[in-house]
């Protein structure tokens, strides 16, 4: 792992209640997995200590997540997700 080097690539917001859909390709060259992180806003406020669930597909999201994960004061989150694959995100705060 000596030569291991993380890519990195921006991920532009999106609005769920507009319908809004953003695709960017997230692909790794030999990793399956990709380290996902950013920052959970909603006009404007950030969600501290808010749930952030994800879907590995675009379909509807009635079904348990696949990933889990919580924000930090700042709403800053991390969690690993399949390189890939499309990724749905939604955000849960108090």
């Amino acid at each position: 792992m000596a030569n291991y080097r993380p890519i990195a690539k921006a991920v532009t917001g999106a609005s769920v209640a507009s319908g809004v859909i953003v695709s960017v390709k997230i692909s790794t060259t030999s990793w399956g997995l990709a380290l996902t992180r950013g920052t959970a806003v909603f006009s404007n406020t950030i969600l501290r200590s808010g749930a952030v669930a994800v879907w590995e597909s675009t379909n509807p999201t009635t079904a348990t997540p696949d990933g889990l994960t919580f924000t930090d004061a700042n709403a800053t989150y991390g969690i690993t997700t399949r390189a890939g694959v499309d990724l749905t995100f939604k955000f849960y705060a108090q």
